[in-house]
């Protein structure tokens, strides 16, 4: 017998004394990540680090002198808004609009949203509301009218509201909105706003 051999037999000899090594099953439901403390702050943060933004307010009436402002500041005269929820809002204190003939002009269109996701700074919108597919993705600025209590704090958590809310209808299509449009396709130059809006604005009431 060779060196070598007596070197395997040795090790064959102590794996066989040791037995069979048992495992420890994986925990699939614990998160990768921890959960945050506070969604609110870290919607905020992750929206806000991927050139998105939020204005935060603890009533309707002091988000919508926000809105106000933000509008001014933008230049934009009238709202594009088909969400009768969100008209009854507006109405008294934002100019806006649903007629056709204000789509190719629109600056600006506001909408609700189905769930907010604090870990990503992500929206999630869906084709059940009034506002359809179109108005998440064709106006130059999107904005959004959340509660706080839409917040969530990962993916999975959204896709179970959705699930929770619309059993085995849910709408036909659900987006992930993670901050403005933006591609850097070509020559690795980012462009935004170049498949949808430019800029994304999350107007949240922290007492709702």
């Amino acid at each position: 017998m060779n060196a070598r051999e007596i070197i395997l037999n040795k090790l064959r000899a102590a794996r066989d004394a040791r037995g069979p090594v048992a495992f420890p099953e994986p925990e699939w439901d614990t998160d990768v990540f921890p959960k945050p403390d506070n969604l609110v702050e870290t919607f905020v943060t992750e929206l806000t680090t991927i050139q998105g933004q939020v204005l935060t307010g603890n009533s309707p009436d002091e988000l919508l002198e926000k809105l106000a402002a933000f509008m001014k500041e933008r230049q934009i005269d009238i709202l594009f808004c088909k969400d009768s929820q969100l008209k009854a809002t507006l109405n008294g204190s934002i100019v806006h609009t649903d007629a056709p003939e204000a789509w190719l002009d629109m600056k600006a269109a506001i909408t609700r949203c189905e769930a907010l996701v604090a870990r990503t700074g992500g929206v999630v919108v869906s084709s059940a509301h009034e506002s359809g597919r179109g108005l998440n993705v064709f106006p130059p600025i999107h904005i959004v009218w959340a509660n706080a209590s839409q917040l969530v704090p990962f993916p999975d958590d959204a896709i179970e509201v959705m699930l929770q809310r619309y059993g085995h209808t849910i709408p036909s299509q659900v987006s992930f909105i993670t901050g403005p449009s933006r591609t850097a396709d070509i020559e690795k130059t980012l462009v935004m706003g170049a498949h949808g809006p430019k800029e994304l604005l999350v107007l949240l009431n922290l007492q709702a």
